[in-house]
């Protein structure tokens, strides 16, 4: 079973909303994942885009995706 809340970050310590129906000593498994704001998420899709656009090797990697693409025929599936 997978709980997800949102909580905040206060002087170090992790608050979590008032009551999280788990039992006293239930161990859990905590991932820390900062909510972004929209300029954030933004920010980090520029910094991205166009990342491999210096990659002389680029051009070749896709030649090579569409070729193996093309020769992929599939399966027989049989309805029997």
């Amino acid at each position: 079973m997978t709980i997800t809340v949102k909580s905040k970050i206060e002087k170090g310590w992790i608050r979590l909303p008032k009551k999280v129906r788990l039992p006293d000593g239930t161990r859990v498994i905590v991932k820390i994942e900062p909510i972004l704001k929209t300029k954030e998420k933004l920010k980090i899709i520029s910094e991205l885009s166009g990342a491999w656009s210096d990659d002389p090797t680029i051009m070749s990697i896709f030649e090579e995706l569409e070729q193996k693409r093309h020769h992929n025929i599939g399966r027989e599936v049989s309805f029997e």
